[in-house]
């Protein structure tokens, strides 16, 4: 609801163009697209998209001087790099030449016609007719994805027909269950239990924060495409509003803390000694709950993405993501692939089950280990905490690596999806970038098991929490809405040791805050643990995986560049969640639960 109405009122309530609008209108378009479907429905059609640089070909240009003084704000766009999808074969009559000196020779056209030079920057694609209406022979990663399509299918059929079969035979094999339709549907559908009340609103949060999360990455895909108006989204950027939303990237770590409590809560609650065949089974109970659905979804964007969609952006859109999950496909099977050329994404949003992975198994290990120190590890861990927030302070300052807070003001970066942009890679998506979330995740988990909530209990008698319980909401959007201020401060000590505390101190927050709302034990409290909440947290795995396919799928193949508003934001939202959901609940009771059953029947 708050990412709703910050874009609601950014939208409407827009900052006042400090540019003449006739000087406006004289700038060259930035995006422009010819009819693609037309362009390839002849023999000899070329359709190539790509960018630009113009430069003055004669002094003085005052085109060009009104685009270098419009691109000097940075919540601009740099009306010097121009993004064309052009018929090629429509604009330029040389059938005989290499296809991208065809579309270099239309730029060129182009520009002199406006006293200007144009040099090729990026070259998307060039499609000619028979590209695009060839019948092409699927491959073998192609024919391996239907292959294992087919057998899920046929596993969840037999055993479905077993399981009904069976149903009143005291004999039946319980293994052979294990992929029952029916029986997995009955474990997605079954109450929450938890021998603490106080965590039952976690899968309420979960929800709202993987919608939350879907709605936001909606919007920022429909800002990567071509803009009919660039203006309407400078304007958003440049609204004080919206910071809310740009500086939110902390939320998402959010689960992270969340994982490293959950794990560290069911380890020190077991009563089996720990050791090393502890540690194997965790691992594998983790790799095999993680991996079906992953890779499901990595395998499909592998091979048959691209063959779902057409249209002149689809393939700048989805056929460079699809080649790096084709490529990276091993690396995501061992979780590695935040490391493994970190510069390339596949599906951006998997990050986080690679870092997800990485930290689960850094927090049962230290977790065995202070085991024997009791009530000595929150100490520990505490140092841990502090050690690894001045690491990540240090690596930013070293590298230069910003918190997305000072990239996102960027139109530029935005549009590309921050390509070429290190501290996105290196930082945000590194596990040294997430290690003081795990961290704070373990600290409350020892500080929950060991006290037995008796520290915040103590704390809330004296009515600090339930002083910070009123002003949380306020406190957290603040500290958001703070980037207003942060974004001009450019030493660079400033800008690593924020980089380096922003999610940390957003995550206590957080923390504190729910610590107030279980001691409070409100209607809000209530509402957050209904335990229909607890069938939709099920599905956040699946969730998080699909809901990029998804929106791009939604808004990849449009014809011509997009007229962002209010009014196509957030149906373009609400429709990605609505497909989201229906498609992570096949996939949770076809795929996750049944290989989680079996993986948990074999060790029984």
């Amino acid at each position: 609801m708050l990412v709703s109405l910050c874009l609601l009122a950014a939208l409407i309530e827009v900052k006042a163009a400090d540019f003449n609008g006739e000087d406006y209108w004289l700038l060259p378009r930035l995006f422009d697209l010819d009819n693609y479907d037309e362009c390839l429905s002849h023999p000899d059609g070329l359709y190539c998209l790509g960018s630009f640089h113009l430069t003055p070909a004669e002094q003085p240009n005052r085109v060009y001087e009104l685009m270098t003084n419009y691109s000097k704000e940075l919540y601009r766009f740099n009306r010097t790099v121009i993004r064309r999808g052009w018929c090629v074969s429509a604009r330029e009559s040389n059938v005989t030449a290499e296809p991208m000196n065809r579309f270099e020779h239309c730029a060129a056209e182009w520009a002199r016609s406006r006293r200007m030079r144009a040099r090729l920057l990026r070259l998307e694609y060039c499609r000619s007719h028979s590209d695009v209406h060839a019948t092409r022979i699927p491959d073998k990663s192609e024919l391996t994805f239907l292959i294992a399509i087919a057998v899920i299918i046929l596993l969840n059929a037999a055993s479905t027909a077993y399981d009904y079969a069976t149903q009143n035979n005291e004999k039946k094999i319980a293994l052979l269950t294990t992929w029952s339709v029916v029986a997995n549907w009955r474990q997605l559908v079954e109450p929450y239990k938890s021998e603490r009340k106080s965590l039952q609103a976690i899968q309420g949060i979960k929800v709202i924060a993987s919608a939350c999360i879907c709605i936001v990455h909606s919007g920022i895909l429909l800002y990567t495409l071509f803009l009919y108006e660039p203006r309407e989204m400078e304007q958003v950027i440049a609204n004080p509003l919206t910071m809310a939303v740009q500086n939110s990237t902390t939320v998402v770590h959010m689960f992270i803390v969340l994982s490293s409590f959950l794990t560290v809560h069911n380890l020190l609650k077991s009563s089996k000694p720990f050791g090393f065949g502890t540690f194997l089974r965790l691992l594998a109970k983790r790799i095999i709950r993680l991996s079906p659905v992953c890779l499901l979804v990595i395998g499909f964007a592998g091979t048959w993405w691209p063959r779902v969609s057409d249209g002149p952006l689809w393939p700048a859109a989805v056929a460079e993501q699809s080649k790096i999950c084709r490529e990276k496909f091993w690396a995501h099977a061992f979780f590695i692939h935040n490391l493994v050329e970190p510069d390339k994404f596949c599906l951006i949003p998997t990050w986080y089950i690679a870092v997800d992975m990485q930290m689960y198994i850094l927090a049962v290990i230290l977790t065995m280990i202070l085991a024997k120190f009791s009530k000595k590890a929150v100490p520990i861990l505490v140092i841990l905490f502090i050690g690894a927030t001045a690491l990540n302070a240090g690596l930013a300052y070293i590298y230069e690596w910003k918190s997305l807070l000072y990239l996102a003001i960027v139109a530029e970066n935005i549009n590309s999806i921050f390509r070429d942009i290190p501290s996105l890679g290196h930082f945000y998506m590194s596990p040294w970038g997430s290690l003081p979330a795990c961290l704070v995740g373990l600290i409350i988990g020892h500080l929950v098991h060991f006290t037995k909530g008796e520290t915040f209990g103590n704390i809330y008698k004296r009515r600090l929490l339930s002083l910070y319980y009123v002003l949380c909401i306020p406190i957290m959007v603040g500290w958001l809405m703070l980037g207003n201020y942060f974004q001009h401060i450019r030493h660079p000590i400033f800008v690593a040791a924020y980089a380096a505390l922003e999610r940390s101190i957003f995550q206590i927050m957080c923390i504190l805050a729910y610590i107030a709302l279980v001691f409070k034990n409100d209607i809000c409290f209530k509402a957050l643990a209904w335990r229909g909440w607890h069938l939709l947290a099920q599905l956040s795995l699946s969730v998080m995986q699909i809901h990029w396919c998804i929106a791009l799928f939604i808004i990849g193949p449009s014809p011509q560049p997009v007229a962002v508003s209010v009014f196509n934001l957030l149906p373009v939202s609400v429709t990605t969640v609505c497909f989201t959901y229906p498609l992570a609940l096949l996939l949770t009771v076809l795929v996750e639960l049944p290989m989680k059953r079996t993986f948990d029947f074999i060790l029984r």
